[in-house]
């Protein structure tokens, strides 16, 4: 039992198309000496030559010699494409996977930092007393900065062993089908260098606060608060209800100089939070669109009609296509190559017999004549040209210039991969013809019916030309993906959990280190049922400033990112913001006044004679 490149890959084809299979039976000479004859066959001889392929030019010159000019070669291998497509894919789940990563530590570092930020602030209860007794203000900050790098320096060392139990996990989808030894594995560099980075991250967070805690204690006047915040000012002169005043100013007023909150922080942190959950609904929305929509990836018809691996099969298809009553459009498509630019690039001619049945555009127009060419993105890029210049090209007539008339996505499946996404280039049949020695055979068609997905009109066509009626399947590159498709809702479940701990951090906080405030509400008149109000108030505050920061900043980020990974792939960057969105907004202020219902009973029985006699 063996494993081959091609074992990793599925086709996603359905199991009548005849050409699709990866499949092999490694059998013995005998075999094939014995059933040649009555099996169907290609032959074919593998070579290694001395040079590499710097020694191909006189190969290929001396077999065409003893075959007059009959045979046809292939570079590389079947294993090689498979590998090379297997490859692509998972690095795209890795790309997919950094930026998910990337997501989350930076959302981490906002929303971590801020709480070793409140440990500063904490610590900080006592300086008043350490300052009369002659304590220096560098001796208060690293009073306030201990608690916070040691808990970030304990977290990393817990955080290690927990991401090593969890490598037993990984990797995920394409990726683990190629791992030989899945299980344990302990990645040095990046395990310890990741603790070591994000400790010194959320150690330097701390030191910040630390400093600015103990700064405020040895200058009074630098901690004192303005009157109020304007919102808050604003509400009472058009007389909203008291409970609704305070939790505004409760939400916005970091408090007084004996009982700082870092009311700030939390809400920056609440609406980073909510951005990253939007970024990674976004590019997950726009991930599934491009698995559920193959016009993304190239595939602008409803079925392709044939064998890319036959000879010309012109006169017999043409003529049953243009008979069928069904089809709305046909296109045929040979497929070539050439060098252009001095790099080996693959060419589809086409030639539209019905219709306009043609790859996608994402620029520019489809050739028209023979000295014309579209090329894809990713040839675009590695010949540095743009739509609307000019490109060399080695014809059988010597170097002509070619003009880049578009910018096209081309299918690979329609040369059942042997062009993979984002490569390639579109001629007209005449003008890839002149790219070769040998006359292209015509042999894929690409069908676009008048009902799609009529099955009766998919039936006759399988009954027409069995085995090779090829219904709409997605390019390697996005059948990999799939196995990363549920790490956005993932992401965004994580990130969510972690915006409500920030709102229910801040809310006990407040509630805490505001005693003296809640006792003097109460002794001035306010209930319990106003005091929870009050708090209730401060949490739907704190949620929708987050989320009137956090929806469009999210959406932009998630659409950036998108465009970024469908750009390098060259793919159409469509990227799917969906209203459903919206729906965070009444979560999200639910999920808030859920976590705030504990703070607030406790804050409806605060005793304020108690407090304020200790006051």
């Amino acid at each position: 039992i063996i494993r081959t490149p091609s074992d990793l890959g599925a086709s996603g084809a359905p199991s009548d198309v005849i050409f699709t299979g990866t499949g092999s039976l490694f059998l013995t000479a005998a075999f094939y000496h014995r059933f040649a004859g009555s099996v169907g066959n290609m032959p074919g001889l593998s070579f290694h030559l001395r040079r590499g392929l710097a020694g191909l030019p006189a190969f290929r010159a001396q077999v065409n010699r003893l075959t007059g000019g009959r045979a046809q070669f292939e570079l590389g291998s079947d294993d090689a494409i498979a590998a090379a497509a297997v490859q692509r894919g998972t690095g795209l789940q890795a790309l997919a996977l950094l930026l998910f990563g990337t997501i989350v530590a930076l959302a981490m570092l906002v929303i971590v930092g801020q709480s070793v930020a409140r440990l500063a602030h904490i610590a900080s209860d006592d300086f008043p007393v350490l300052l009369a007794l002659g304590s220096s203000r560098g001796q208060l900050a690293a009073i306030a900065l201990a608690p916070g790098a040691l808990i970030a320096a304990a977290g990393m060392v817990l955080a290690v062993p927990a991401a090593y139990a969890l490598s037993v996990f990984t990797p995920v989808g394409l990726a683990r089908r190629a791992e030989f030894s899945p299980g344990l594995s302990f990645d040095t560099p990046i395990l310890l260098g990741g603790a070591v980075l994000l400790t010194l991250l959320l150690t330097a967070r701390a030191a910040l606060a630390a400093r600015r805690a103990a700064w405020d204690q040895a200058d009074p006047a630098a901690g004192s608060r303005g009157g109020g915040p304007r919102l808050a000012r604003w509400l009472a002169r058009r007389g909203f209800p008291p409970p609704a005043v305070t939790g505004v100013r409760l939400a916005f007023e970091p408090g007084s100089d004996r009982s700082p909150v870092p009311v700030r922080s939390a809400v920056l942190g609440t609406a980073l939070a909510l951005a990253a959950v939007i970024a990674a609904l976004v590019f997950g929305a726009s991930l599934a669109h491009v698995i559920g929509d193959p016009r993304l990836a190239g595939w602008n018809w409803d079925v392709a009609v044939g064998n890319p691996h036959s000879g010309d099969t012109a006169a017999q298809t043409i003529p049953k296509l243009r008979a069928d009553p069904s089809l709305a459009g046909f296109t045929a498509t040979a497929l070539g190559g050439g060098v252009i630019g001095g790099q080996d690039v693959p060419v589809v001619g086409i030639q539209t017999l019905r219709g306009h049945v043609a790859p996608p555009l994402l620029d520019g127009r489809l050739p028209r004549g023979p000295r014309e060419i579209a090329l894809s993105g990713g040839e675009l890029r590695a010949l540095h040209r743009s739509v609307g210049g000019l490109v060399s090209a080695r014809t059988t007539r010597g170097v002509a210039a070619l003009r880049i008339t578009g910018q096209i996505v081309l299918s690979p499946e329609i040369t059942n991969e042997q062009v993979r996404l984002g490569t390639g280039g579109v001629m007209t049949l005449a003008g890839a013809g002149t790219l070769s020695r040998m006359p292209l055979p015509v042999n894929v068609y690409l069908v676009r019916l008048r009902q799609p997905g009529d099955p009766a009109a998919i039936a006759r066509l399988k009954r027409e030309f069995p085995g090779v009626v090829l219904p709409a399947v997605p390019p390697p590159e996005v059948r990999e993906v799939e196995g990363v498709n549920d790490l956005p809702l993932v992401l965004a479940s994580v990130l969510t959990l972690l915006a409500v701990g920030t709102i229910a951090q801040t809310l006990v906080t407040s509630v805490r280190r505001r005693r003296r405030d809640l006792a003097i509400l109460k002794a001035v008149g306010f209930v319990g049922r106003q005091v929870r109000a009050s708090v209730a108030w401060q949490a739907t505050v704190i949620a929708g400033t987050g989320l009137i920061v956090g929806l469009p900043l999210g959406a932009a980020t998630g659409r950036w990112a998108w465009t970024l990974l469908a750009r390098g792939f060259a793919i159409e960057p469509v990227a799917v913001i969906s209203p459903a969105l919206l729906l965070a907004v009444p979560v999200v202020l639910l999920l808030a006044n859920a976590v705030a219902a504990i703070p607030a009973r406790t804050a409806a029985r605060t005793r304020a004679a108690v407090v304020l006699r200790a006051e």
